[in-house]
């Protein structure tokens, strides 16, 4: 009988083998599984905890205990369902990965890990994910991953066997799933009320939230597997107003914005002048300088903004498949017979350059070490528009703009007028002043550019009636808040990550023989307006007839002249 226990003892506790060499103590998977959990649950979710002592307040000290025992009954069952030989290890690394990456962007920038936020990161480009590596991020990683890691090779694992292996995999199951359910049950008014009213709280739980998003996110790649039919749209499509009724053809420069808000923009009032040059042209002859200060955009990430912006979809009915497997208004100008073409100086076009021209611009001394001026794609613009023909053009240019978190990266050191700028990466760790400074010079820099594209299409008005468009994909977070970046999902975004600049130049040729009021779009200019008028004013600028073209979103339709 002592000769059992003592055995026993050994099997469970034993730090030496045979040898005489040290090993860690082999568990049992549901010790594992339970120790994990608590330590995913106590040292990942400090974003949770404040937002919960936020939210609900030491009023409520139950109600605190009862969202902590949920989250972590919630991992708990997560980590048991794949608590099985040749998979436990393999997820509580994946798990413990996640937690560690997510919390890092969590407490540094202040985002919310959702499908959104990780579709964005997934479609980035090699220059966006060095500009956010940071020395803190290692530090973090080596913290809150590596340690764990080599702890979980260590630790051994025993595994029952037989039909005890079923019921040991099954009872934690059960367990976790009767007590949700009794946490339901007593507590679901109080517990419901919390997370309706505050629905950032679900993309705060650590692991669950990048595990929910990275499910999402499979599935829609999944679906893709199995394309539904690609829609086309304005297949009735034609000028209405066509070449051979005006002086000359038209060409339109579309400038796609990225990462501007409009609140940081001079024409809006702000207190800085951020936009000199742009203030300029408004006062110069030859065209019309208007601008639009109350304009929503579609979602508060690229990979979100730009697909809807040019689809037909407005945001309330937006669906990204069928944004991407249809028709968009470049699709619907090439029909009409209009030359379309992409120009892109940022990490692609999201799918809506895929059946026209499409251009990165080189050039050796623009494109130096990880980035491009973004004044490569007004010579990449040259190069496509040297040989003048008699057709309408509409071309598209994706700048770099403010692209965060290196502000400080995107004006040279001659284009500085605020000073001093963060020059980290690591934007928790400077002043916003600082910040704000660093991001206000990329707004010059924008403001530069588009003084010099509407330079370029003056210098084209002997062969073309000419027209410029800005818009912004979507704003940025300054570190109000404890907020940086964007991302934020839409419901719950600051007004800072939607509320984006839009500004157009018309000259005097284009006004004239289009028929455009320039006073009377001026007034309409002034009225609320979002990414959802882009797909019918542009064709409607186009003077493209189709019955896809809605005469509510058209904001030329009321300002046409006889």
């Amino acid at each position: 009988m002592a000769l059992s226990s003592q055995r026993s003892f050994h099997s469970l506790s034993a730090t030496h083998g045979a040898t005489g060499r040290f090993q860690w103590p082999a568990i049992k998977p549901h010790w594992m599984a339970l120790i994990s959990a608590i330590a995913l649950t106590g040292l990942y979710n400090f974003p949770f905890y404040s937002a919960i002592e936020q939210y609900v307040g030491f009023e409520q000290p139950m109600l605190m205990v009862k969202l902590v025992f949920l989250l972590l009954l919630v991992n708990h069952l997560l980590i048991s369902l794949f608590s099985v030989r040749f998979a436990l290890k393999p997820i509580l690394i994946f798990l413990f990965f996640s937690a560690a990456l997510s919390g890092y962007f969590m407490n540094a920038y202040g985002v919310l890990i959702d499908k959104h936020m990780l579709q964005n990161a997934l479609e980035t480009d090699v220059n966006e994910v060095r500009g956010l590596l940071s020395s803190g991020l290692l530090i973090h990683m080596a913290i809150f991953f590596v340690i764990p890691l080599v702890v979980l090779s260590l630790i051994r694992v025993t595994w029952p066997v037989g039909l005890r292996k079923v019921t040991h995999w099954l009872a934690p199951i059960a367990i976790d799933m009767a007590l949700i359910l009794v946490l339901a049950l007593t507590s679901y008014q109080e517990m419901a009320s919390t997370f309706r009213n505050h629905r950032d709280i679900k993309d705060l739980v650590v692991p669950v939230n990048s595990v929910a998003a990275l499910a999402s996110v499979g599935n829609r790649v999944a679906a893709a597997q199995f394309p539904r039919e690609y829609q086309q749209v304005g297949l009735d499509a034609t000028v209405s107003l066509p070449v051979a009724e005006r002086t000359k053809p038209n060409l339109v420069v579309f400038v796609l914005g990225e990462t501007a808000r409009a609140d940081h923009f001079g024409l809006n009032g702000y207190e800085r002048n951020t936009t000199p040059e742009l203030s300029q042209l408004a006062r110069e002859p030859g065209g019309k300088l208007v601008n639009f200060p109350q304009v929503s955009s579609c979602g508060t990430a690229t990979a979100l903004s730009v697909p809807c912006m040019f689809s037909w979809l407005g945001r309330s009915d937006y669906d990204e498949g069928l944004a991407k497997n249809s028709d968009n208004f470049l699709d619907v100008m090439t029909r009409a017979g209009i030359v379309s073409t992409w120009l892109d100086n940022n990490s692609g076009c999201k799918g809506m350059c895929d059946r026209i021209p499409t251009i990165r611009p080189e050039d050796t001394e623009l494109c130096q070490g990880e980035y491009c001026d973004d004044l490569v794609l007004l010579k990449g613009a040259h190069e496509q528009l040297d040989a003048a023909d008699n057709n309408d053009h509409f071309m598209v240019l994706h700048q770099l703009g403010s692209h965060g978190p290196e502000y400080f990266k995107r004006s040279k050191p001659d284009q500085k007028r605020f000073l001093p700028e963060c020059e980290s990466n690591e934007l928790q760790t400077c002043d916003q002043e600082t910040i704000i400074n660093a991001y206000d010079d990329s707004i010059l820099v924008t403001d530069h550019l588009l003084a010099e594209t509407v330079r370029m299409l003056k210098s084209m008005q002997s062969d073309y009636n000419t027209a410029l468009v800005y818009v912004s994909d979507h704003g940025e977070s300054l570190g109000e808040g404890g907020i940086y970046l964007h991302g934020i999902p839409y419901m719950l975004a600051p007004e800072a990550q939607t509320h984006v600049p839009m500004v157009m130049w018309l000259s005097d040729g284009f006004r004239v023989d289009n028929r455009i009021d320039a006073e009377c779009l001026a007034q309409a200019g002034l009225k609320p307006l979002s990414h959802d008028n882009l797909f019918s004013s542009m064709l409607g600028l186009m003077n493209v007839e189709s019955e896809t073209v809605k005469p509510s979103l058209n904001i030329f339709e009321d300002c046409r002249t006889q």
